[in-house]
């Protein structure tokens, strides 16, 4: 650990130190397949209902109503400065409610809201455009990243960085201060970031990465999004 955090796996006097664990991390190909996990799943799991999902959106969309009434009502007659404490607090509590709405949006986008796909994004892009967030282009390269999942070349999102790229930043953000600088910019600027520069996403050549991302016919769902 004396180099950053970062640890040789191959140097078997690391090795010796850590758990048989991480000794035996899979690196062969499983033998057993995706359908073969698909296939032991029970069937009514994969079952939509559109009452539960919609009573999940009005679940969702009746907390964050009630949230914002009971901020916007008391929290400006608090004595001072008890405003400035309350205030972080509602943010906190709102902004897991959002996530709910996003992760619904979410759902849409993988078609799994309801049996009718039409609906699924008529939905997704309401309450993803409600939220920010780009409906239509998420969906199409989150659709890429499930079939790339972990891929250093053809992932779209979460991509780690190789050693080689690093340069000096394991220096100065892999300490307690550093990470907790990371953490409050992921939390707080880290989507706008990702959606604007494509931080943390898969490197492409050319400034208009969106070219390469998504086919003509595609083109004009995202731009129906740019409208609104």
């Amino acid at each position: 650990m004396g180099t950053g955090g970062l640890l040789n796996l191959c140097d078997p006097e690391v090795m010796k130190s850590y758990p048989e664990a991480i000794k035996r991390a899979p690196t062969s190909k499983p033998p057993f397949t995706l359908r073969d996990i698909k296939k032991a799943i029970p069937p009514h799991c994969f079952e939509r209902s559109l009452i539960k999902s919609f009573s999940y959106l009005a679940a969702d969309l009746t907390t964050a109503s009630l949230l914002y009434y009971l901020a916007t009502t008391f929290i400006p007659q608090l004595p001072h400065p008890l405003p400035y404490l309350a205030w972080p607090v509602y943010w906190l509590l709102q902004g897991c409610v959002f996530m709910a709405i996003w992760v619904i949006g979410h759902e849409c986008g993988h078609h799994a809201f309801s049996d009718y796909e039409w609906l699924d994004d008529t939905i997704g892009f309401i309450i993803h455009t409600f939220v920010t967030t780009p409906y239509f282009s998420w969906k199409f390269s989150h659709r890429r990243h499930h079939s790339h999942t972990g891929s250093l070349e053809h992932d779209e999102v979460h991509v780690p960085k190789k050693r080689t790229q690093l340069g000096a930043s394991p220096f100065y953000l892999d300490n307690p201060i550093g990470r907790s600088i990371t953490l409050v910019i992921k939390l707080t600027l880290g989507w706008y970031i990702y959606l604007s520069i494509n931080a943390a996403g898969r490197p492409y050549d050319g400034t208009y990465m969106y070219l390469l991302l998504y086919h003509n016919t595609q083109e004009i769902l995202l731009f129906l999004f740019m409208l609104t």
